[in-house]
């Protein structure tokens, strides 16, 4: 699907007599689907104390991860680093004799949640489904956490072509209401590389279908934004401007 938007700003010069020109700004873009989807396995454990909550929360989440490596998930692809989050989770009974009441603070837990996060490529789906599978098995929970656009070489040049041709359509209609006719391409600029964005999104931590495997944004892609495209979770759009100089004749 491609979306081509009219941003067009015209420039008429005739320095000399037969040399007019005319500078149009054309605007294209394209989408692209991600070929990076991550992961991210969580353990969250309840223990007397912190302590102890830590401890089992890591055990947990370590036994996850050589099940997951013993699945076929390379080690590689494992995100260094680990998050964590610890709650603190207090009871409070009410206890009344004849003329007064208080509150009497009951045994608390601590609850520890330990996540790290993995690496796929999009096209893996066998062993994406097979890493949720695991996870369950092994006491934890998977969702899908981000995705990504590595290679994006094929969506520039679909980008750039269609600014182009946008700008070719725009100076036509802008010769033509001139008196003008459009004559050869002069010279293409671009002002900057093209843009990447994503739409803003939802999570759904459940799908674990290929269908389901781009529904959360991921913080290290580019410029995601509210955007009125009607595109699929996971898909990415591609944007070219360019300004393009047009030859006219009277």
């Amino acid at each position: 699907m491609v979306i081509l938007l009219g941003l067009v700003a015209l420039t008429l010069s005739g320095a000399a007599e037969n040399a007019t020109t005319l500078t149009v700004v054309g605007e294209g873009s394209a989408l692209a689907s991600a070929d990076v989807v991550y992961v991210s396995i969580s353990a969250t454990t309840v223990g007397e104390n912190l302590t102890q909550a830590s401890a089992n929360s890591s055990e947990t989440l370590n036994r996850t991860i050589d099940a997951l490596i013993d699945a076929g998930v390379n080690s590689d692809d494992i995100q260094a680093g680990r998050g964590r989050s610890v709650s603190n989770i207090q009871t409070y009974s009410r206890v009344c004799n004849n003329s007064t009441c208080v509150m009497v603070a009951e045994e608390g837990v601590t609850l520890v949640n330990e996540q790290v996060t993995i690496r796929f490529a999009a096209n893996d789906e066998d062993l994406i489904n097979r890493t949720f599978e695991v996870a369950e098995a092994e006491g934890t929970e998977a969702a899908i956490s981000g995705y990504s656009l590595e290679d994006k070489t094929a969506a520039f040049a679909e980008a750039r072509q269609r600014a182009i041709q946008n700008a070719e359509d725009d100076a036509e209609d802008l010769a033509t209401a001139a008196g003008l006719e459009l004559g050869k391409r002069l010279e293409i600029i671009e002002r900057s590389g093209p843009k990447v964005r994503q739409p803003h999104s939802y999570h759904d931590p459940m799908g674990i279908s290929m269908m389901d495997f781009f529904d959360f944004s991921w913080p290290g892609t580019l410029d995601p934004y509210e955007t009125s495209i009607n595109a699929e979770p996971g898909v990415f759009e591609v944007i070219s401007q360019v300004v393009v100089t047009y030859e006219v004749t009277s």
